[in-house]
């Protein structure tokens, strides 16, 4: 898939590639994966993960979506396992990496898009309900935690 623009902007969207793992870890506050984590990640089929370009080439956001098969759902569900946008405004660029997202899911024959969402993230909460996502049961436990 070609580089694609997001509808009223100039930011393109492209498939994430080795070389842009500094700018991942720098949207991702510093924090990320190690350059071998990274580089299966944007290789795996089961995955995709995109950055989001300025005019400038400069990356300004990122989304990664997960897919699985399920047994018990049938079909294919998809995770949203992370967007990211810096800059101003955010909303609007987040809010267009999650419409990428929904497209991405939907061609691949995804029945459902679920959205793991940190607590503190407000503007990623904000513009998930505002495109009608709700609340639902999924739970989640940390299995680096000691226990």
């Amino acid at each position: 898939m070609a580089a694609r623009v997001l509808p009223g902007s100039d930011v393109r969207v492209r498939r994430g590639r080795r070389h842009d793992l500094d700018a991942v870890r720098a949207l991702l506050g510093g924090d990320g994966p190690t350059p071998r984590v990274f580089r299966r990640l944007v290789a795996d089929l089961g995955a995709d993960v995109y950055v989001a370009e300025d005019a400038d080439g400069g990356i300004v956001g990122l989304v990664s979506v997960a897919y699985a098969r399920s047994l018990v759902r049938g079909g294919a569900s998809a995770l949203l396992d992370g967007v990211r946008a810096v800059g101003q405004p955010a909303g609007p660029l987040l809010e267009g990496l999650i419409a990428f997202a929904e497209e991405r899911a939907r061609r691949r024959g995804c029945l459902r898009l679920a959205a793991w969402v940190e607590p503190d993230d407000v503007a990623l909460r904000t513009a998930l309900q505002a495109r009608g996502y709700r609340t639902g049961e999924l739970l989640v436990a940390d299995l680096q935690a000691a226990r």
